[in-house]
C-alpha cells in the first residue's frame, strides 16, 4: 500500500480548505440545509469517503498530523463558558430549574436505552452510551472529545468515526422530529380550550452581553483567554486524575471559561466581546470536526454503524415521546410549553443552534414565545453539558463498563 503524509501546516491547509468546500455543498443544497447539516461535517465526510475509495481503488493510504485537535475541542468548550453570563441566568426562575432537570431525565433515559440496547445488540456499553446522551445531548464536539478517551483508555476500535456517525444522525432526527412533537402539543393544549398563541407576549429578551464590533485587539484576548483555560483545564485533569473523578478536559475548560467571564464582569475588569467569543468558537470547532472526519475510517465504521444507528433511533423517539408527554405538561402545557418542548427535542437530539431554528420557525408561525427563547438557549448550550458529564460519571460508575 502506497502511504503519503502530510505535516502540520499542510493539515491545516487542507482542512480549511475542506470547510469551504462543504460550505458550497450546502449552499447548493436544498436537503442540507433544511436539517441544518453543519458545513464541517459534509466537508469532512466527503473527504474520509474519498479516502475510503481510494484506498479500495488505487491502495492508497494518507497519514496527517491531527496534534491541532486537542486543543482546537478545548478551545471550543471554553469559548462555551467565555459566553455564559450568570446574571442572564437568574430571569428563568423555577422554570430554569424544572427544565434543567428534564433534560437530566432525558439524559438518564438516552443512557439507559443505550446500555440496554447495547447488551440485547451484543456490543460493548460504551457504544450504547455513544449513541446516547455523550452524542445526542452532547453534539459533535462532545462525542468526539469522550471517544478519543474511549478509544485510548477502553481501546474502543472505531469510536470517533462511531460517535460522529450518531452525532450526525442526532442532527437530522432532531431536525425531524422537533417542529411535529410541538405542533402536536398546541393542538392538545387547543382542544382543551388552553390558548395556541401569545400575540401580546412582549418580545424575547436582548442580550445583555458585548456586542462591539470585532477587531484583532478583541480577537487577541479571547485568544489569550482561551489559551489560558486550555492549559487550566489540562492542569485539572492532571491533578483529578488520581481521585476517580473522571470528569473530561472540556469541562474543566468550561467551567475555567465561566470563571473568568464572571468574575471579570464582577471586578470590573475588560469586558469579553461575545462576537470575537463566538468566532474563536466556531473556528475552533469548525477545524477539530474536519481535522476528526477527514481521518476517519469510513471502512471500519461500517460493521458497527447499523446497531448504533438503531440505538439513535430508538433514543431519537423515546426523547420526543418524553417531550410531548412530560415537558409540554410540567412546563405549563401552554403555547410557551409547547415551543419549549420542540426546543428540548431539537437540542436533545441535534444542537442548542437547531433548537432555535425550530423555535424561531415556530414563533413565526404562531406568534412569540418569549420564555422559550429565554430558557432553552441558557439549558441547551450551557448546563446540558455540565449536567451530562455528571450524569455520565454515574453510568461509568457502574460495573459493566469497567471503570
Amino acid at each position: 500500500m502506497k502511504t503519503a503524509e502530510l505535516n502540520l501546516l499542510a493539515t491545516l491547509a487542507l482542512a480549511t480548505a475542506l470547510f469551504f468546500i462543504g460550505q458550497l455543498i450546502v449552499q447548493r443544497s436544498t436537503f442540507l440545509q433544511r436539517y441544518s447539516i453543519p458545513v464541517p461535517v459534509v466537508g469532512g465526510v466527503l473527504f474520509a469517503l474519498l479516502l475510503a475509495v481510494a484506498s479500495v481503488v488505487a491502495d492508497v493510504q494518507l497519514t496527517m498530523d491531527d496534534s491541532p485537535r486537542d486543543p482546537l475541542l478545548l478551545a471550543f468548550f471554553a469559548t462555551l463558558g467565555l459566553g455564559a453570563d450568570v446574571r442572564s441566568l437568574m430571569r428563568g426562575g423555577w422554570k430554569l430549574v424544572i427544565l434543567i432537570g428534564l433534560f437530566v431525565a432525558v439524559m438518564i433515559l438516552q443512557g439507559v436505552i443505550g446500555l440496554a440496547m447495547a447488551s440485547a445488540l451484543d456490543l460493548h456499553p460504551l457504544v450504547g452510551l455513544l449513541g446516547g446522551s455523550i452524542s445526542l445531548i452532547g453534539g459533535h464536539g462532545t462525542a468526539a472529545a469522550y471517544a478519543t478517551s474511549f478509544a485510548e483508555t477502553r481501546n474502543l476500535q472505531g469510536a470517533l468515526e462511531l460517535g460522529m456517525a450518531a452525532a450526525t444522525a442526532g442532527l437530522i432526527l432532531g431536525s425531524l422530529l422537533a417542529g411535529p412533537v410541538a405542533e402536536r402539543v398546541m393542538r392538545r393544549v387547543a382542544s382543551r380550550g388552553g390558548s395556541t398563541a401569545e400575540p401580546e407576549a412582549p418580545a424575547a429578551p436582548q442580550q445583555t452581553a458585548v456586542l462591539a464590533p470585532i477587531t484583532a485587539e478583541q480577537l487577541l484576548f479571547v485568544l489569550l483567554v482561551c489559551l489560558a483555560c486550555i492549559a487550566g483545564a489540562r492542569f485539572l485533569q492532571d491533578l483529578m486524575r488520581d481521585t476517580g473523578l473522571l470528569l473530561p478536559s472540556f469541562l474543566w475548560a468550561l467551567l475555567i471559561g465561566m470563571v473568568v467571564r464572571n468574575a471579570g464582569s464582577l471586578l470590573g475588569l475588560k469586558s469579553v466581546n461575545d462576537n470575537a467569543v463566538q468566532a474563536v468558537g466556531s473556528v475552533s470547532l469548525s477545524l477539530f470536526l474536519i481535522m476528526a472526519l477527514m481521518s476517519m475510517r469510513v471502512l471500519d465504521l461500517a460493521t458497527l454503524a447499523g446497531p448504533l444507528l438503531l440505538i439513535v433511533v430508538v433514543n431519537a423517539l423515546a426523547t420526543a415521546a418524553f417531550a410531548y408527554f412530560v415537558t409540554s405538561r410540567l412546563m405549563g402545557n401552554d403555547y410557551d410549553a409547547a415551543v419549549i418542548s420542540g426546543g428540548q427535542v431539537a437540542a436533545g437530539l441535534a444542537t442548542t443552534a437547531v433548537g432555535m431554528s425550530v423555535m424561531q420557525t415556530l414563533t413565526e408561525r404562531h406568534g412569540p414565545a418569549p420564555m422559550a427563547f429565554l430558557l432553552v438557549p441558557i439549558v441547551g448550550a450551557f448546563f446540558a453539558d455540565i449536567a451530562n458529564a455528571l450524569v455520565l460519571q454515574a453510568f461509568f460508575a457502574l460495573p459493566m463498563l469497567g471503570f
